[in-house]
């Protein structure tokens, strides 16, 4: 990864430190929270994630209105990361509609 690349990805995790570590990765206002959410959303996770499994990304995208979940196979946790190529195609496909 590139020193922005890099950035951009510790950002990340900082806002997902502040909107869901309360504690521990859990917050009871984040299924209202994410139904509030009204732009065009995807939802991407990685099918071998050990961490936070699937079934958790398909309840968030199944929480805000009109989501589209994409499960990306042989990728953990950092899909964007371990599987970028097939990452980008399913972004840039949902971006082109």
């Amino acid at each position: 990864m590139s020193d922005d690349e890099l950035i951009v990805h510790h950002r990340n995790w900082e806002s997902l430190c502040l909107y869901a570590w309360q504690p521990y990765m859990y917050n009871p206002q984040l299924p209202r929270w994410l139904r509030r959410i009204d732009v065009p959303t995807l939802v991407v996770w990685g099918a071998s994630d050990g961490i936070v499994t699937p079934t958790y990304g398909r309840a968030y995208a199944d929480l805000i209105p009109g989501a589209r979940f994409e499960l990306i196979e042989r990728a953990g946790h950092s899909p964007e990361i371990e599987q970028a190529e097939t990452f980008v195609e399913r972004v840039v496909a949902f971006l082109e509609k």
